[in-house]
Formats: C-alpha cells, sequence, structure tokens
C-alpha cells in the first residue's frame, strides 16, 4: 500500500508538472505574442508622432500600453516568481513587459500634451497650455520614473536566449534616454512642487558682453509668479530701480577692484550658482524687497535663440530691428546715454525693457507650431548654463541640481579632479566682446596615485570696437576652482594667488588687462592628491561606459571640466598620461 502511494504521488507530481510545463508553454507563447504586438505598436506610434499625426500616434501607443499590459498578467502567480530559475524568466519578462507598457503610456499622455498646445494659441495661450497639459506631464514623467527604474540594471544573466535577446534590445533602445530617464525622478518632484501652489521667482538678466561668474553683469531683474493657473510676469526694470544698498558686505577676493562697495548687481560673483544665489538674496531681503521662492539668471545667448524662433523685434528705443544675429550689439549701443534718446540717464535701459515684455507676450501667447522650437531653445539654452535655476525650497533645489540646470558646481559620483574656469570683468566695461577663449588642461598620472596638471588659459580680443563704449580693453580676474586637497605647484611662477572663496573650493586667482587686438596666456600649475582612485567609476547616464582590463586591479581618474555660460563657447583639450606599465581600460 505504501508503494502503491508512492508511486500515485509521483504519477499526480509528474501530471502537475507536464501541465505546468504545457501551461507555461502556452503562457510563453501568449505573452510573446502580445510583447511583440506591443512593440509593433509602440513602434508605430513614433513613427506617427514623427510623421505630425498625433492622432494615429495616440492610439497605437494606447494599443501598446493595453497589449503589454495583458501580457504582464500572464506572467503567472506571485509564488511562481519565487522559484529560483524559473523567476529569474519571469522578473525579466516582468521588466520588459512593465517597460513597455509604462513607457507606451508615457508617449500617449506626451501626444495628449502636444494635442493640447495645437489647440491653444493667442492671449493666454500659454497659461491654458499648462492647465490643460499639466495632469498629462504628471502622468507621463510618472511613467518614465518607473521605466528608468526597472531598466537600472537590467541584464541578460541567467536569462533565457529569447529574453536574453530581448533585454539586449531593449537596453540598446533605451541607450539614447539614459540621460532623460536618470532626470524623471528628479523633473517630476520639480513639475509637482512648481504646481503645488503660487511661487514668486527673481528673474535676473544678465549682459554676456560684460562677463561675471554666472554669466554677465545683472543689468535688468524682473518679477514673475508661477502656479496652477500659469505665469505672469509683474515688473522688469533697470537694476538701478533699486534702492540704495545698505548692507556692509566685504568685497569678496578679486571682485570689483575699482569699488569700495558691494552692491545687489555684484552679487553673482561665483560660478557655482547656489554661492552666488544665497549673496543676491542677503542682499535682496536687506533691500526690503518681495520673499521669493527662487532666482532664474538668464543671458544674451538665451536672447539670441529665442529671437531665431520669434524674428525681428521692434521697439520704440530702437530704429533698427532687433534680431538674434544684432542682438548684443545693438542691445549695448542704445543702453548708452548718449545713443538711447531717453531725457534721462535713468531711462537709458527702456530698449531692453521693451524687448523683454514683447518675448514675454509672445511667449504667454505662443502659437502652436513655435511651441516646440521654443522648447527645444529653452532646454539647449538650459543645458548651456544660459539659463540657471535657485529654488529656496531644499527639496526643489535638490531636483534641480539633479537636472543639471542649476549652474552648481555638483561633481557626481567618483570625481577625483575638478577644473572650473571663471572670468569675470572687474573694471565696468563691455569688453568681452570680441574676446576668443582657449582651455588645454595636460594631467600627468603618478604610480603613486597623484596627479601634476598644468593648465593653459589662452585669452584673444579682436580689434573690432563697439560703438559709444569709452573703455574697449578687458579687465579680466580669472579664477580656477579645484577639487578639495588640490595645491598649486607654481604660484610664483604662474602669477596665480591662493584665495578664500565662498565655494569653499581651493581656488587660484589672477587679474590681467587684454587690449584690442592683444592675446594673453595664462598658466595654472597644481598637485592633486588623489587623482587615481581604486575601483571603476560610477556610470554616468549618457556618458561612455570603460571597460575593464582583462587582468590586474582596476583604478579609475574621473575629470569635471565645468564650463561658464559665456558669448561664445571656449574650445578645450584633455591630455591624460599614465605612468609605464599602466594600461588605460577606456574614456
Amino acid at each position: 500500500m505504501k508503494r502503491r502511494g508512492v508511486w500515485i504521488a509521483a504519477a499526480v507530481a509528474a501530471v502537475v508538472l507536464i501541465l505546468l510545463g504545457v501551461w507555461g508553454f502556452s503562457q510563453a507563447k501568449q505573452f510573446e505574442a502580445l510583447a511583440k504586438a506591443g512593440k509593433a505598436d509602440a513602434s508605430a506610434g513614433l513613427k506617427s508622432l514623427a510623421a505630425e499625426d498625433p492622432a494615429a500616434a495616440l492610439a497605437s501607443f494606447q494599443k501598446a500600453t493595453d497589449e503589454f499590459g495583458r501580457a504582464r498578467a500572464l506572467l503567472g502567480p506571485e509564488w511562481l516568481h519565487g522559484v529560483p530559475w524559473v523567476g529569474r524568466q519571469l522578473a525579466a519578462a516582468d521588466d520588459l513587459a512593465t517597460i513597455g507598457m509604462e513607457g507606451s503610456s508615457a508617449g500617449a499622455e506626451a501626444v495628449q500634451v502636444l494635442e493640447a498646445a495645437g489647440a491653444t494659441s493667442g492671449e493666454g495661450g500659454l497659461n491654458q497650455l499648462l492647465v490643460q497639459a499639466r495632469p498629462h506631464l504628471d502622468s507621463a514623467l510618472a511613467s518614465l520614473v518607473v521605466v528608468a527604474e526597472r531598466s537600472d540594471g537590467l541584464t541578460t544573466d541567467g536569462l533565457v536566449p529569447q529574453l536574453a535577446d530581448a533585454v539586449t534590445e531593449l537596453n540598446g533602445l533605451l541607450d539614447p534616454m539614459r540621460l532623460v530617464l536618470s532626470r524623471s525622478q528628479a523633473m517630476l518632484e520639480l513639475e509637482r512642487y512648481l504646481f503645488s501652489g503660487e511661487h514668486t521667482f527673481l528673474m535676473v538678466a544678465q549682459n554676456s558682453s560684460e562677463l561675471r561668474p554666472t554669466g554677465g553683469f545683472m543689468g535688468t531683474f524682473g518679477m514673475f509668479r508661477f502656479g496652477p493657473g500659469g505665469i505672469a510676469l509683474d515688473s522688469f526694470a533697470d537694476v538701478y530701480s533699486l534702492p540704495f544698498d545698505t548692507l556692509d558686505e566685504p568685497l569678496p577676493e578679486g571682485g570689483q577692484v575699482n569699488y569700495n562697495h558691494f552692491y545687489f548687481r555684484n552679487t553673482n560673483w561665483w560660478m557655482d550658482f547656489p554661492t552666488s544665489t544665497h549673496m543676491m538674496l542677503k542682499f535682496w531681503a536687506n533691500l526690503k524687497q518681495p520673499e521669493l521662492d527662487g532666482i532664474i539668471a538668464v543671458d544674451i545667448p538665451l536672447l539670441q535663440a529665442l529671437l531665431r524662433v520669434h524674428g525681428p523685434i521692434t521697439v520704440p528705443e530702437s530704429s533698427e530691428p532687433i534680431t538674434a544675429q544684432n542682438a548684443m550689439l545693438l542691445l549695448n549701443e542704445v543702453v548708452q546715454y548718449d545713443k538711447s534718446g531717453q531725457a534721462s540717464r535713468d531711462d537709458r535701459k527702456l530698449a531692453i525693457v521693451s524687448l523683454v515684455k514683447e518675448l514675454f507676450g509672445w511667449l504667454t501667447g505662443l502659437p502652436a507650431d513655435q511651441a516646440r522650437p521654443v522648447l527645444d531653445a529653452l532646454v539647449g539654452a538650459a543645458n548651456q548654463k544660459h539659463v540657471q535655476v535657485y529654488f529656496t525650497d531644499p527639496a526643489a533645489q535638490a531636483a534641480i541640481v539633479q537636472t543639471g540646470w542649476s549652474g552648481a558646481l555638483a561633481p557626481p559620483e567618483g570625481t577625483t579632479d575638478l577644473v572650473a574656469v571663471s572670468n569675470g570683468v572687474i573694471i565696468p566695461s563691455k569688453a568681452n566682446f570680441g574676446v576668443s577663449k582657449t582651455l588645454d588642461y595636460v594631467v600627468v598620472l603618478n604610480p603613486d596615485g597623484s596627479a601634476d596638471t598644468t593648465l593653459a588659459l589662452g585669452y584673444t580680443k579682436s580689434p573690432q570696437k563697439l560703438l559709444g563704449v569709452p573703455q574697449q580693453w578687458l579687465a579680466n580676474y580669472t579664477r580656477v576652482h579645484r577639487l578639495a586637497g588640490t595645491t598649486s605647484a607654481g604660484e610664483a611662477v604662474d602669477g596665480f594667488t591662493s584665495l578664500v572663496d565662498a565655494t569653499g573650493l581651493p581656488t587660484f586667482g589672477q587679474y590681467f588687462r587684454l587690449n584690442p587686438g592683444a592675446s594673453k596666456d595664462v598658466t595654472l600649475q597644481s598637485r592633486v592628491p588623489e587623482a587615481v582612485q581604486q575601483g571603476a567609476a560610477a556610470t554616468i547616464p549618457g556618458a561612455p561606459e570603460a571597460a575593464s582590463t582583462a587582468t590586474g586591479d582596476v583604478w579609475h581618474y574621473r575629470l569635471l571640466l565645468a564650463k561658464q555660460a559665456d558669448l561664445v563657447e571656449t574650445g578645450a583639450t584633455v591630455t591624460v598620461t599614465v605612468p609605464e606599465g599602466w594600461a588605460v581600460a577606456g574614456s
């Protein structure tokens, strides 16, 4: 009887295994069919979107979302996911289906944002769009967060060939989106913060031809509000219209050598934008101005980018239309008192005020066909530090740092070296016009892990002169910020001096004068004590990954070369040499 019971149990177990196998095979075939259908429809949605057919794109994305969702529902009971080998396959299949479902859902929500943009225009159109698009934007970002979480660390380890191939293909499709996905959580938090209530922001407009560490002299400023109902510009004016500063703040080292007093208009003296905004807010409060939720800095390259989309603008204070090509020269000319046409020096910047108000009015009533070019211009400018944002709310500020739009000197994990070059005009003039700059950085890694570095900076000023500008030569103060522990190796030779800087970073400064048609080279030699550190560097989204060496220990050197917002890009070269016997795994 006992033997019979054993055979019966074995037979039952065999039948169960056979049934599970048949069920699993059936489920796998259905899963594969639905996943392939979802992939095809998602691809069709992208093609329809590229063809500017939002209705077809929306239908395809919604169908793909449904198909991936149904595929995910086929992955069996929860207990089955705990079976070691089977569970690994099911977990990968669940990741694939979820990424497909959430990615398609994000696509559908994005299409509805575009449809809302196409349906709103004219006065107040932007605010209508913000109200209508907000729920779709929130859902799209939430879906991207899930895609980012599920795709992080998605590997082919231990997978059957079909799933391994699918994972490899998906990773290839996601690679161009890694940077966006890595910022999706931060963008979701920012979106929810901005729409959580009405916020007041200070916008400072920086003149890049009078270069300062965050982008230029803050000659004009505006106040605007943003919240659930949209955006509104309350005022825009000359910075000299603010009350006289009574805060007895000492001049920072190297700052404004021809003044004995530190003014609000000069507080953007630190390349690290959060450091500058802390000083701005301190002065702003002393001036008894409205409480702020944040500060946004913009400059001439952003203005030029917007004018390329808008086209020429005519303002009462200028007989010549303002274009992307002539904006820098023309605005610098018309704000000169003797050429402004204004009865008082206090009114000499009315041309800039009129231009900004015209642009803001255009943006709030943006035609549907210009929405995408404007968005591209804004994002491109933010990526190049021509828009820098600071929030007083700590969580929102942490999120904006994650997006890369904060202007903060925030070295990523694994950084072993930092070079951040800041130039500032310290005698009022528009002399950064026509100045080209070069940067050459040579790093010699030593066997003990330290590095001897040479930073060579080149400056050349065009002989062309700005009309109506009395001072044509450049009074420049150069500062170089380095990573903690870095020391100067040749101050007596290089002409740089060590500074106590508000950023808290080792900082070296040098002043020089550059005449029209002249060139100047400056050099800083430094020692980085721990330039090479053990282990592979942490992966940075959007950056290439270095392959490990076949044998031996893996060490890494990672440089953050931080740029300054400027009129033109600085050409840069970096050369790294390693000790004899070392092999470079990748760069």
